[in-house]
């Protein structure tokens, strides 16, 4: 089987790795640098903790499992940064919403430590934890992930299996057949059996041409790169409204609004991470900081915010993989995705992240 995949961001390079290890001969699309996109825009935090419901939580557990797995089988484990993360908030209602998850994740068997303000300085002793919350919520399964390193040596370990091949040309639409599929690009054309759109922000206007609706909001992502020389900070932090991370030994990535974890909603104005140095900054002893780069992109969020898997309603050897999540999801969904894809049977696990929970014949999808 011939597959093409639309994409050359984590999602589609995990999806190259696994179709070709399932003996499929792989055509990866992408006319940038692999994992230029919104791959290298993300904070890129992998996480289940900020998985809403029961069942999410439990199942971006199982991806963050996996990760550490496909990270050992390929050599790759000097990537993931199990460090463990931080939280707290000195709001009350938010406060609330972090007790409640921690319970939920609690109950899935996973671990999660409660701890005093000095309890959380005895780990992170640079921290200074303005406003004394009553609780700091860590979770030391989770971290982050060096997302641009990963993905690259990810599409170098599928090329590696003689199978996949990049192809440098940009997807400009998908004519779907009976039996397969054209993908045509700014240089040419492709019959392919089946064709996998893994492309984020750029999956709209392929779905158009499909006759389908937009899936995807595109929300403006804003992070900030700050020098940074002092003692190391080793956990994911998410103080109130700010969350940072160390980025190698002398800077962290840093970012203000909503927690980049959790669902997006593209019509909340929030404050740029610029506009909240000083207070990232207020959050650390101490420290000496250097200069700031903002580093902006456009995040694909699923229009309900949780990911949309599967193969596209009335196309038969059309799929779709995208997810806010991307990081933290990629390996396992193309894991799961991979298997649908060579047995044409339907992954239990995969069923609550259908297409086909939209209405996808409007000019907006809603849920039904």
């Amino acid at each position: 089987m011939l597959v093409a995949v639309v994409g050359a961001g984590i999602m589609g390079a995990s999806l190259a790795l696994h179709l070709a290890r399932s003996e499929m001969t792989v055509l990866l699309f992408d006319s940038t640098v692999p994992g230029s996109g919104a791959t290298g825009s993300s904070f890129a935090s992998l996480n289940f903790f900020a998985g809403v419901t029961s069942h999410y939580m439990q199942f971006r557990s199982e991806a963050i499992d996996y990760h550490a797995l496909l990270a050992t089988q390929i050599g790759l484990t000097d990537a993931i940064r199990a460090t463990g993360t931080l939280r707290w908030s000195t709001e009350p209602t938010e406060n609330k919403k972090l007790l409640e998850a921690a319970a939920t994740a609690e109950g899935l068997g996973r671990t999660v430590e409660y701890l005093s303000r000095n309890d959380a300085l005895e780990l992170e002793p640079n921290l200074s934890i303005v406003g004394c919350p009553k609780v700091v919520v860590r979770v030391p399964q989770e971290g982050w992930l060096d997302s641009v390193h990963f993905t690259k040596r990810v599409i170098d370990a599928a090329v590696a299996t003689g199978l996949a091949y990049c192809v440098s040309e940009k997807c400009a639409r998908i004519e779907p057949l009976n039996q397969g599929a054209v993908v045509w690009t700014n240089r040419t054309c492709y019959l392919v059996d089946a064709v996998v759109l893994t492309n984020g922000i750029e999956i709209n206007s392929l779905l158009e041409d499909l006759v389908c609706a937009p899936m995807v909001h595109e929300v403006p992502a804003a992070l900030m790169q700050i020098r940074y020389f002092g003692p190391p900070i080793e956990h994911v932090v998410f103080a109130n409204h700010l969350y940072f991370r160390a980025n190698g030994p002398s800077s962290l990535i840093a970012g203000s609004g909503p927690d980049p974890t959790r669902l997006s909603d593209s019509g909340v104005a929030v404050k740029t991470a610029k506009e909240n140095i000083s207070l990232i900054r207020a959050e650390l002893k101490d420290p000496s900081f250097g200069d700031s780069i903002a580093r902006r992109g456009i995040c694909p969020v699923p229009k309900d915010g949780y990911p949309i898997v599967g193969r596209l309603p009335r196309l038969e050897r059309v799929f779709i993989a995208v997810a806010h999540a991307g990081v933290t999801l990629a390996p396992y969904v193309a894991l799961l995705l991979t298997m649908e894809i060579a047995t044409d049977a339907s992954c239990e696990a995969l069923g609550a992240f259908r297409p086909e929970r939209f209405n996808l014949s409007n000019g907006m999808p809603r849920l039904q």
